[in-house]
């Protein structure tokens, strides 16, 4: 069997162009399919342009058939109506097409629960000599006629669990740990006075840090130990730092002004994947 590919459009399809659907049905052990007038062989359901549709073949011809005529058809199953333009055709196994039907329009909206037959679709002799391994292939055409609606697209909710650990940032609440961050430039050296300028505190979660910041956590060793002094970084580096331990994103431009302030303080604290981006973003811009 021939493999069927997406088709490729070279320019702007026009405003009032629709695609044509083609499903390909087999039909397996047709020779010995009963041949009975009026007795059909129904395929399972399919689904095209949102509606569900079965396709009929008469083997020994529909009842309003000429002798020695196969029928075709297709029951609509949905329950919505829609207008469509039907075809039918059979190809042989090079491709080429043995025998198809006109396609046909109708001004009136297909029903739920009908069907549209082709009674003499083609002769039972150029049907039984098409086959391929004993195989009917019949290739089912269908287009929409009636005005398309906008595809909806179904909501889908995702996984909110990275958003609500975004939100837990600098939470104070429901933290279990805090930082005091100093400014290495306003540290006051051999003393542990400290202005109130000088210090910043980041509030935060151990069990987060254990996982996506283990050197951080490793300064709160012990579950007495609920702070800890960060010297020798400046408060906005470490918050862009914490900000993305907690799957916040370093904006582009902080990135590159504090390029190795920021290499520098995610090596120290293990933030691997921050000290990463931040090395591609140093090489991008030297």
């Amino acid at each position: 069997m021939s493999i069927r590919h997406t088709a490729l459009d070279i320019g702007t399809p026009s405003g009032g162009f629709q695609e044509w659907e083609i499903i390909p049905v087999r039909i397996h052990g047709f020779g010995g399919l009963d041949a009975t007038r009026g007795v059909p062989v129904r395929s399972p359901e399919l689904a095209c342009f949102g509606h569900q549709w079965r396709v009929e073949i008469y083997p020994g011809g529909y009842t309003h058939s000429d002798d020695g005529m196969v029928g075709v058809g297709i029951c609509h199953i949905s329950e919505a109506s829609i207008k469509v333009e039907l075809g039918f055709a059979v190809k042989k196994l090079n491709g080429s097409e043995v025998t198809k039907c006109n396609r046909t329009t109708s001004t009136e909206p297909f029903p739920p629960e009908s069907t549209r037959r082709i009674p003499n679709f083609a002769k039972r002799s150029v049907i039984m000599s098409s086959l391929v391994a004993g195989i009917l292939v019949i290739e089912v055409r269908m287009r929409r006629t009636d005005s398309t609606p906008p595809a909806t697209v179904p909501f889908i909710a995702g996984n909110p669990l990275c958003d609500m650990i975004l939100k837990m940032f600098m939470d104070e609440e429901s933290a279990d740990i805090v930082f005091e961050v100093i400014d290495g430039n306003e540290q006051v050296r051999n003393t542990r006075k400290r202005t109130s300028t000088s210090i910043v505190k980041f509030h935060a979660h151990r069990l987060i840090l254990k996982q996506c910041a283990p050197m951080l956590a490793e300064l709160l060793c012990g579950s007495e130990v609920t702070s800890a002094s960060i010297p020798d970084v400046k408060p906005e580096i470490f918050r862009q730092v914490l900000y993305y331990v907690y799957g916040g994103k370093v904006a582009e431009e902080d990135l590159m002004t504090n390029v190795k302030a920021i290499i520098e303080a995610a090596n120290r604290f293990g933030v691997v994947n921050l000290k990463l981006e931040a090395e591609a973003s140093y090489v991008k811009s030297t």
